[in-house]
């Protein structure tokens, strides 16, 4: 009894000193691990869902209706109008595709624009990143403005190399707004900046419309190169690191249409069209643009992954514990051997639940447990029981 006093004792301080350091993520790297298995046998099973493309709807500025607005690049007033249009329909993302900077003199209401945007959730901005050049300047603009992926592994040397930023917004509407940058080397995900990694305006839109903190954000760039954003979100990458292209359609606005809508009061129709807390996406008509748009669509459309929740997780720890105390009744002989039989059958049985409805638990917590109370039994547990010879006596 005292040694399984003492047991229980051990796997709850264990336990609870685990969660803590879990929480701070210093142990999180073993959950990472052990899902990066997970997802290596099942990646191809990712497919977008072509129902949820209408999640993103591209709003597109067409060069061929460039004598319809008061000057081409649109001024501000434009895109005030497009926005004033976009308000009713709420949209919980804003991504500007094209990086909104005008040459001196700047023309009337550059610093009114950020007030177009205010009742949106999140707006991205975009600068336009550039291979040759001093890395001065964007690092110093990225120190301010671009935030940085903490957790890179595999060959970093695969992302491209930021030397320096073309257009940039302007100043006046960097209050207010996000920044990502836009990367002509083959769409990549990230860019690399000195010894830091950035994101691209991709990576900015599927942070914001997953509500996502950086400090979350995986980025594998290795064999089996995927994005993770949190414990529930996958996107598998391509070998040049960037977003596998879409084959779905999205639907798809004139901007013009919303700067005559914004005129006339036909903010119904314009509902109708966007529909409510879409991830809208404002940017030129051309194909490279649609291919993002179109890529960035089927990424927000992918099957989530199911983490236990944690009063699930408690039980699994739960369960862990029993099993671990039970190992008090073997011989201590046997006691570490079967501790590491339940860890089999505890990793057989969480990756049958992954492959069959991508449900996964943190393993961390148990396996400790199961393997500390596998240790005590050894040390700490009762001896074999010793065969008594019954030899008749002689006389």
């Amino acid at each position: 009894m005292f040694r399984a006093l003492l047991l229980i004792a051990l796997l709850t301080s264990l336990a609870w000193w685990l969660h803590g350091e879990h929480q701070s993520g210093r142990f999180r790297v073993v959950d990472e691990r052990f899902l990066d298995v997970l997802l290596a046998s099942t990646r191809d099973d990712f497919k977008p869902d072509p129902a949820k493309a209408g999640d993103v709807v591209f709003i597109s500025l067409n060069e061929a209706d460039k004598a319809e607005y008061e000057a081409w690049p649109p001024l501000p007033i434009d895109y005030q109008m497009i926005l004033k249009a976009l308000a009713p329909s709420e949209p919980r993302v804003l991504v500007v595709a094209e990086p909104l900077h005008w040459p001196e003199p700047k023309p009337p209401f550059v610093e009114q624009l950020p007030e177009s945007w205010l009742k949106i959730p999140s707006v991205i901005l975009s600068a336009r990143g550039v291979s040759e050049g001093t890395a001065g300047a964007a690092a110093a603009f990225a120190k301010d403005y671009l935030p940085v992926i903490g957790q890179v592994q595999g060959a970093v040397g695969l992302l491209p190399v930021l030397a320096d930023l073309g257009a940039r917004p302007d100043p006046a509407l960097l209050r207010q707004a996000d920044v990502g940058v836009i990367l002509a080397s083959k769409g990549a995900i990230a860019a690399r900046l000195g010894e830091s990694t950035v994101p691209s305006i991709e990576l900015q839109a599927l942070v914001h419309a997953t509500r996502t903190p950086f400090s979350r954000v995986r980025l594998n760039t290795g064999p089996g190169a995927g994005l993770h954003l949190g414990d529930e979100i996958f996107v598998p990458l391509t070998h040049e690191v960037a977003l596998p292209p879409g084959e779905t359609a999205v639907p798809e606005m004139n901007a013009l249409d919303l700067i005559t809508a914004s005129v006339t009061g036909e903010d119904a129709e314009v509902l109708k069209i966007l529909g409510k807390e879409k991830v809208l996406i404002l940017g030129a008509g051309d194909a490279a643009t649609r291919q993002r748009v179109q890529a960035l669509a089927a990424a927000l459309s992918l099957p989530r992954l199911r983490v236990l929740s944690a009063v699930e997780q408690f039980i699994a720890w739960g369960v862990a514990g029993l099993l671990a105390l039970s190992l008090l009744t073997l011989p201590k002989q046997k006691a570490l051997v079967r501790a590491l039989f339940y860890l089999f059958l505890a990793i057989t049985a969480s990756y049958l639940a992954f492959q069959n409805g991508r449900l996964w638990c943190p393993p961390a917590i148990p396996a400790a447990l199961l393997v500390a109370g596998g240790l005590f039994a050894r040390l700490f547990g009762r001896a074999a029981d010793t065969a008594v010879d019954s030899a008749p006596a002689t006389p």
